[in-house]
């Protein structure tokens, strides 16, 4: 079991049940600075598990606010939720997302790539103190090609390791596989969703995943469009029939437009896939 937890005000737990403009600053502002406080220690989060943050972290504070990054992502998950049963979360990091997927998915099977090992540690903790058996942890890197590479650390140590980078000559040595490969070894069919967040490590990921991008086989990517990685994101998987969707306050409607002036991220969703939101 997860060690004692942060105890949380009423009011915090009462305001993070309901979804309005603005939350996330809102609940900054109320309880940004007595949260931070706590620094690195273990909290009841926004889906109802608990996990170790950061708490003088704003970005792991949200995650005991309400929904990573925003809700419309998470609504369609929840929406959709009878139809994924596999989910790829590559840069997993301490499982900022991973969390949300066990929480929402309830049994889906959830495979984690994370490279750095501190940050590996730190989600395995999650993990294991939350007794998710139906959770993976994998220490490669989703590439075009297996092999193996360097992890350079971008950053100082508050980032916890999600701005780290794949080198080809600096840092922590790590393994290095592709999604068709994955997919095989793993004996999966499909993918029905694929979290694509590298810190610029995305074209190489989708390289390595061509047959199966090709077949139809991973239903929805949802991936960092964000830097300079992200106009060729884009590129690549409308290219292989992918249609795009942003976010617009609690919804996902279909991109309009250059994608670089759409957001941070977009939900990539194969025209067979099912998973195409109403209009």
């Amino acid at each position: 079991m997860p060690p004692s937890l942060v105890p949380l005000p009423p009011l915090l737990r009462w305001l993070r049940r309901y979804e309005f403009r603005g939350k996330l600053r809102v609940m900054e502002k109320l309880f940004g600075a007595s949260l931070a406080r706590h620094g690195t220690a273990w909290v009841e989060t926004r889906p109802g598990i608990p996990w170790e943050l950061d708490l003088a972290n704003v970005t792991h504070r949200w995650i005991v606010y309400g929904y990573y990054e925003g809700y419309a992502f998470w609504r369609w998950l929840l929406a959709n939720r009878a139809r994924i049963h596999t989910v790829f979360d590559s840069g997993a990091n301490i499982g900022q997302t991973t969390l949300y997927f066990v929480s929402l998915l309830g049994d889906a099977r959830v495979f984690a790539y994370e490279p750095g090992a501190a940050a590996r540690a730190w989600l395995q903790r999650g993990v294991t103190g939350n007794h998710l058996a139906n959770v993976t942890v994998s220490p490669a890197g989703l590439a075009a090609a297996p092999g193996q590479a360097f992890l350079k650390t971008v950053g100082d140590a508050t980032l916890h390791g999600s701005w780290n980078r794949l080198d080809a000559a600096e840092g922590e040595a790590i393994p290095l596989v592709t999604v068709d490969d994955e997919m095989a070894r793993l004996g999966l069919e499909r993918i029905d969703l694929w979290k694509l967040d590298m810190e610029g490590g995305e074209p190489a990921a989708l390289a390595g995943a061509a047959q199966a991008l090709a077949a139809g086989r991973i239903s929805a990517i949802h991936a960092e469009i964000l830097g300079d990685s992200g106009p060729g994101v884009g590129r690549t998987l409308e290219a292989y029939g992918y249609r795009p969707f942003v976010a617009r306050r609690d919804r996902l409607v279909p991109a309009i437009g250059p994608l670089a002036r759409q957001g941070d991220n977009a939900l990539f969703l194969h025209p067979a896939s099912g998973l195409i939101p109403p209009a």
